[in-house]
């Protein structure tokens, strides 16, 4: 089994390296060093005409969409990170689709009843063979329980598991490689983002995680009358079978069965509006995939969300900076905006403090200096992605999220209604947020916090002394100490010493001299004058030592 999953692979990665060279990525795979693969393929040389014409962009989309489900995800992913890849390439990567064909009904038959352990039949009281919608990793059907409640069941792919695992070890290769032999690998490090891309693809394949963030939206709007979460059916739900509430309404992309209805494209708009910025500023949680085939409305305009896979999750300390950046913008303040960047984002050494300022003060004469209603909160969140890129600055994958999540929900609204903007709502109950920001429960929460983080290091400080402790006196622990233009000062404080000892000698030798031609009698000495001349040469020294300190400027 084991060599067949490893012949697998050399497979796959052999209709990798096929798939970028012909479409002109042949002098990347020479530069990887895995060119020598392309001797099992007969096409490895040829050159592909018909795409002759297209961008490097292009010519990448057109790779990942022939490699097929997982590549085409991480494309979607790269499309979401404009502080990792070029605009033109995210402008690219975001035309990726699944283009997929839906899988045989018996095939779903067979895992829907070896994953609940009954028939088909003892199951459900009918089941849907056509699929409502089809996708890479499952397709959804149409279902009514024993009793007459109305469900959808989503129902993984055959196989893909196992086809999605293979592929996440080869880009894991691919992405070693990127980073070992290209500068922009070494400088964002791919393998982290298909470490990144792994752990989330994995969490999409078990569907027990996508109903838990079902769950979690439900609780945070259980108090709000105008948005409905579908309840997941835990009993007909496992890792491969996903089963919750069928919704009767309408989705946003069914623009004239709205207008039919006579929904309201304002009220929706402004429920919609309200429904994420609870989820963004007062939870940190949030639907992450807000396009109109997701949103619906049921009636007396209740606003509802579907899949559920796609989430964002900002911990305490980024949700907090996120806010300060929210205000930043709504304030034009670029210091709260470099704050909150700078903090959000892992800025590398050679990223410029300055020249950010001045990106953010460009940013803020471009977009922010308009009116409210007009900033496009979306177009700004990548636009700081963007400068990210330019300055080397790793922003972490919960603000991609975000920033995409603003730019697709903006898009719906606009297409609702134009004249509806989320920054002026915002705006609007900044003081509402303001006052959750800083309320008791949230102030009492954060220091509670920070209390277990305390009570956490006193009870590991001692322990970790011992242990420094230890080294120190078994000679294990060396100390260097750094200290700036050290080396200048001793240098100035060795020239100091020099000349107060010549002074000091020079002013002995003058005494010394002085007093033995006081002293001395008739002798070989005082035949001739060596004391005198001595003095006088001492003397001039003197004179010589002090003229050299006044030129130095020093006395």
């Amino acid at each position: 089994m084991g060599k067949m999953f490893m012949r697998g692979r050399l497979r796959r990665i052999q209709k990798i390296v096929n798939t970028m060279v012909k479409h002109g990525f042949g002098q990347l795979i020479q530069s990887m060093g895995i060119d020598e693969l392309s001797r099992h393929l007969p096409r490895f040389g040829r050159k592909e005409k018909k795409h002759a014409d297209l961008s490097k962009a292009e010519r990448f989309r057109l790779v990942l969409e022939e490699l097929g489900p997982t590549f085409i995800k991480f494309g979607q992913l790269l499309s979401t990170r404009p502080d990792i890849i070029p605009r033109d390439y995210v402008n690219e990567l975001s035309k990726l689709q699944d283009h997929v064909q839906s899988f045989p009904f018996s095939k779903l038959k067979e895992t829907v009843e070896k994953e609940l352990k009954h028939d088909l039949e003892f199951l459900f009281e009918s089941f849907d063979e056509e699929p409502l919608a089809a996708a890479s990793i499952a397709q959804v059907h149409k279902a009514v329980l024993p009793g007459g409640g109305k469900i959808v069941v989503k129902v993984q792919r055959p196989g893909i598991e196992n086809t999605i695992e293979q592929d996440l070890y080869v880009l894991k290769e691919i992405a070693a490689l990127l980073d070992k032999y290209t500068s922009i690998g070494k400088l964002y490090n791919f393998s982290d983002l298909v470490d990144e891309f792994s752990h989330v693809t994995r969490m999409e394949l078990n569907f027990y995680h996508e109903g838990k963030n079902a769950e979690r939206l439900k609780l945070i709007f259980k108090d709000d009358e105008k948005v409905f979460i579908p309840h997941i059916h835990w009993n007909y739900t496992t890792k491969k079978v996903l089963t919750m509430e069928y919704m009767a309404g309408i989705t946003l992309n069914q623009k004239d069965a709205l207008k039919e209805k006579g929904y309201s494209a304002r009220t929706i708009a402004e429920a919609l509006g309200r429904a994420y910025l609870k989820q963004i500023i007062l939870d940190g949680f949030f639907h992450g995939d807000p396009h109109p085939g997701n949103l619906g409305v049921l009636a007396e305009d209740k606003l509802y969300f579907l899949d559920f896979g796609i989430t964002g999750h900002l911990d305490e300390d980024k949700h907090q900076y996120v806010i300060i950046l929210l205000r930043g913008i709504l304030e034009q303040d670029t210091e709260l905006i470099l704050k909150a960047v700078t903090r959000l984002g892992a800025v590398t050494e050679q990223a410029d403090k300055q020249e950010l300022k001045m990106e953010l003060e460009r940013l803020q004469e471009m977009y922010l200096s308009m009116p409210l209603k007009e900033i496009n909160l979306g177009q700004v969140l990548h636009e700081l992605l963007e400068i990210s890129f330019k300055l080397q600055i790793r922003l972490p994958r919960e603000f991609a999220v975000l920033a995409k999540t603003f730019l697709t929900l903006e898009g719906v609204i606009s297409t609702l209604e134009p004249n509806f903007s989320i920054a002026e709502l915002i705006d609007e109950h900044r003081s509402e947020f303001l006052r959750y920001q800083y309320s008791p429960k949230r102030i009492t929460a954060s220091a509670t916090k920070n209390i277990k983080k305390y009570l956490r290091l006193f009870e590991v400080l001692p322990e970790s002394l011992i242990k420094i402790l230890e080294k120190i006196s078994g000679g294990e622990v060396y100390l260097k100490v750094q200290i700036s233009e050290l080396e200048m000062f001793l240098g100035r404080l060795n020239n100091m010493v020099n000349r107060l000892s010549f002074s000091v000698v020079l002013g002995s030798i003058i005494l010394g001299l002085s007093l033995l031609i006081q002293s001395l009698e008739i002798t070989l000495f005082r035949q001739y004058p060596f004391a005198e001349i001595s003095l006088v040469l001492a003397a001039f020294m003197g004179f010589w030592w002090l003229w050299a300190i006044l030129r130095s400027g020093r006395l």
